[in-house]
């Protein structure tokens, strides 16, 4: 039984890669943030079931959500940004340090003390992003560095919506976080660039899958799979994810990231599994990048927190809907 429900992590693992490719491919028939807009008006309506709308602190977890909604689309702008300027394997692996960053935002935000073992997660992806930006694999590009602002958006994110998923309900905390990240997405879309979108079917099916299956749908699987296996595990699943992004631009591009670009994204790899270890040592995991969360303690029981990422899911499963160690799809 345990198996099956390790399959099921692993099945969100192999769907949140396949977003990265699907993400670039969209971005030939639309404008970066008026997809994210999109996208995201997209999943807020398929959260609409998650929401008990007669719970009391309705009010008070829709205002909630707005903020966290701000910071996510920034994080999401940015990385679609960076997707039409570099390649899903390098932005899967540049965005996974995400995890390593979370304790320097926790330091600055709320005094909490970076572990020995997060420190050292964060000192191993910094030879790995060098090797991965190498003149060997491209150098760094533009691309590469709207990849980097996301992750440090993301990791804001994660320690934000900690606090305010220990007070709110899950379902309506995601939801509302996905509702605010779609207005800001698209009142800013005008104005910050040229809106484009052309309803081919690579557009279509890029937010299908980002909106619904990647977001909603691997939410419903985290929620009844995560509490069975355990934090330990679960960052180890969560950590092929953009191995899976390589693989799947590797097949749809033909993209090769060669030694040095494998040796660095092994580094990163390494990085977030130090980190991602030493937080469930400390007795909760900080899981990896849709909305919502759920998380477990150290013996791998699930305990409800609220989520966003709970608002992507990753963290602690995707709220409510919990999430645990959830976190958006890409």
């Amino acid at each position: 039984m345990r198996h099956r429900h390790a399959l099921g992590l692993f099945l969100v693992s192999v769907i949140w890669g396949t977003t990265f490719v699907a993400v670039k491919t969209a971005m030939d028939h639309a404008s970066p943030v008026l997809f994210v807009g999109v996208r995201f008006a997209l999943a807020t309506v398929a959260a609409i079931p998650l929401v008990r709308w007669r719970e009391p602190g309705l009010g008070a977890a829709m205002r909630a959500g707005l903020p966290l909604g701000l910071v996510l689309a920034g994080a999401y702008a940015s990385q679609t940004l960076g997707l039409t300027m570099t390649s899903p394997a390098r932005s899967a692996f540049v965005t996974g340090l995400n995890v390593s960053l979370v304790p320097a935002w926790a330091l600055l935000l709320t005094g909490h003390r970076i572990a020995r073992l997060s420190l050292l997660g964060l000192v191993l992806t910094l030879p790995g992003l060098w090797l991965l930006t190498s003149p060997g694999t491209g150098s760094w590009s533009r691309g590469d560095t709207w990849t980097l602002v996301c992750a440090v958006l993301y990791a804001l994110y994660l320690v934000l919506v900690e606090r305010s998923a220990r007070r709110h309900a899950p379902g309506t905390l995601l939801f509302s976080q996905l509702a605010a990240t779609a207005v800001v997405a698209l009142i800013a879309a005008p104005i910050l660039e040229h809106p484009r979108f052309e309803p081919a079917a690579p557009l279509l099916a890029a937010l299908a899958l980002t909106a619904f299956i990647a977001t909603t749908g691997t939410t419903w699987i985290q929620l009844r799979c995560q509490p069975k296996v355990g934090p330990t595990r679960t960052a180890l699943i969560f950590a092929g994810e953009p191995v899976f992004a390589a693989f799947f631009s590797y097949l749809w591009f033909g993209e090769r990231l060669g030694v040095p670009g494998w040796a660095g994204g092994g580094l990163i790899l390494a990085g977030v599994l130090v980190s991602e270890l030493g937080a469930v040592r400390a007795g909760a995991a900080i899981p990896p990048l849709p909305p919502v969360v759920l998380r477990t303690d150290s013996r791998g029981r699930a305990r409800r927190t609220g989520s966003s990422n709970s608002t992507s899911a990753r963290r602690s499963p995707r709220r409510g809907i919990g999430r645990g160690s959830t976190r958006p799809p890409m």
